[in-house]
């Protein structure tokens, strides 16, 4: 199936804490979004519920989504189920050994369960509308990542996709394209905002700030000649895991410390009653001038109680803005606004901050960035419907995979190879006298691609090797995250990323032992890695089998 078969394209959102999806029609270049889930509440929140409920017993999942929140609340049998959430988190190699699954789970089957329910639902509403007269195998799919996250995590979400059943293992590698948030935002805001009035040369940041990470690229506007956009990544891009879970546990903190002055315990209906009610009606509504006022459930007893020193008053739990802002939002806040005067930092002609996500919609959130750049002359956005940003943006993208046509390598690339030893310089322990007297050393880290300099999505980097028939040939491609090139493969920083294989083909004019010219092309400007062997003329696609050793968790 080449490009032009593709006749539906479905942007999918998967997050931390919230899952979302859109879809367009390639003719119509209109993106839709699915905006019901099961189980739905009243306020039809666009999004469904990234969480899981499974059987204790058979570890099977029983109910996803608003249904697994539901369900885990109806009154069953102690310990019947386990319930899941934030399961993303476990691809982040940031946080690998911080958060392991539970026993008996594995990320990849967590994810892949869930997407695998989510994905049918999506083909249900999608088939209420005009993507019903479109065969399935011609839907393309455009699946978001963190901008943070290591190619290995890409990988993952590639395998769970394909667990999952929204593609097939033996699909052409373009129907799912890997997309950063940050990009598919940056797609979104340009659609979405009708004052986008940035020329060539400008450049915004994209604040992608969600339940688990947050995310921050800057681009450059391209103007083509036709008066188009592109955008160019201008700054390698940056991220970490302080998105608004990380508000939810301080609260949820705060919240224990306050009601343990007047109950012996908390029962733990009641305490993800109240926490409920934080994320999805006071958090959003906080914006830092105003204090927060909290009912509490029946079952605390506390209807008829007050003591001023924690707030509480007949059933209704105060909370102040100083401890808000000191105790909730503002420590997680300032790892945001670090982040982002990082990013300011290498940015050359910032005029504008987009802030996108659940998070990016906190009013506070906002606030604070507001303040704080204000002082730069920098504006700052949020777009209608922060939420479905991403997923939206995701959908665009898919209708038009060239939209960003440059990309900056957050980490170097290369192979392992030797190279001249140098006295004084190279470990001794990595030295290699060869028959013929040349002394080499072992362990060297041959640079393809330089962290942090620009690549355009064609970029395509060729070398050419000598192998002999009819051996295959085997490498190991590694990624270092260190400031300064590396010098060798086994130094801090470097670490394994795939090794792959180029099998020999069975060349009827060669003989065992003949030397055959082999070129290894690798695409690098893409979200993955891509990589082809040409023997011969004929191109052939090299299965990457990405180092899981690190994180058997997956």
């Amino acid at each position: 199936m080449s490009a032009s078969d593709y006749r539906v394209v479905v942007g999918i959102d998967f997050g931390t804490t919230y899952s979302g999806a859109a879809y367009g029609i390639l003719s119509s270049q209109e993106v839709a979004d699915i905006g019901s889930w099961p189980k739905q509440a009243a306020n039809r929140y666009p999004k469904a519920p990234t969480v899981s409920l499974y059987s204790t017993d058979t570890r099977k999942l029983v109910a996803w989504g608003n249904a697994a929140h539901q369900r885990r609340a109806q009154p069953v049998g102690k310990g019947a189920h386990i319930f899941l959430k934030q399961y993303k988190l476990y691809l982040d190699d940031s946080l690998d050994g911080v958060l392991p699954p539970p026993e008996g789970f594995k990320a990849l089957n967590l994810i892949s369960d869930y997407l695998r329910e989510f994905h049918k639902h999506v083909l249900s509403e999608m088939k209420r509308g005009f993507a019903q007269q479109f065969d399935e195998r011609t839907y393309r799919y455009c699946l978001t990542v963190p901008a943070m996250w290591s190619d290995k995590a890409k990988q993952a979400m590639r395998e769970t996709a394909i667990l999952a059943g929204i593609i097939r293992a033996d699909d052409p590698h373009d129907r799912l394209i890997l997309i950063s948030e940050p990009e598919a935002a940056a797609i979104y805001c340009e659609k979405a905002i009708e004052n986008f009035d940035l020329n060539d040369g400008d450049e915004f940041m994209i604040c992608d700030a969600g339940g688990g990470t947050v995310d921050l690229i800057v681009f450059s506007v391209k103007m083509g000649s036709d008066g188009t956009r592109r955008f160019k990544e201008s700054t390698k891009g940056i991220g970490k895991s302080c998105g608004s879970v990380f508000v939810d546990k301080r609260m949820r903190k705060l919240l224990r410390s306050k009601l343990r002055r007047v109950v012996e315990s908390i029962p733990p209906a009641a305490l993800e009653t109240m926490m409920e009610t934080f994320t999805e009606t006071l958090k959003p509504a906080f914006d830092g001038t105003d204090d927060l006022y909290l009912t509490l459930p029946m079952s605390l007893g506390l209807t008829e109680q007050s003591d001023p020193t924690i707030g509480l008053d007949e059933g209704s739990l105060r909370f102040t803005v100083q401890e808000l802002k000191e105790r909730v939002f503002e420590p997680v806040v300032q790892e945001v606004l670090a982040l982002l005067y990082t990013q300011k930092q290498q940015a050359h002609n910032l005029k504008a901050i987009f802030t996108v996500g659940g998070f990016g919609a906190s009013q506070y959130l906002q606030r604070r960035i507001a303040e704080e750049f204000k002082k730069f002359n920098i504006r700052v956005i949020a777009p209608f419907r922060a939420e479905l940003a991403v997923a939206r943006g995701a959908a665009y993208l898919a209708m038009n995979p060239n939209k960003v046509a440059t990309r900056v390598p957050r980490y170097w690339y290369g192979i392992d190879i030797t190279n001249t030893f140098v006295e004084g310089v190279d470990p001794e322990a990595y030295k290699i006298v060869r028959q013929d007297g040349t002394v080499r050393c072992d362990n060297r880290f041959s640079v393809f691609v330089r962290r942090g300099e620009p690549l355009d999505i064609d970029s395509c980097i060729t070398q050419k090797y000598t192998t002999y028939y009819p051996c295959p040939t085997a490498c190991t491609f590694y990624a270092a995250s260190t400031d300064e090139e590396p010098r060798y493969t086994l130094q801090p920083g470097v670490h394994r990323v795939f090794d792959f294989e180029i099998p020999m083909p069975e060349l009827p004019d060669a003989i065992q032992g003949d030397r055959i010219d082999l070129i290894i092309k690798m695409y690098f400007g893409e979200v993955e890695l891509r990589v082809e062997a040409v023997i011969r003329g004929l191109t052939y696609r090299v299965v990457c089998n990405f180092d899981m050793t690190n994180g058997s968790h997956f």
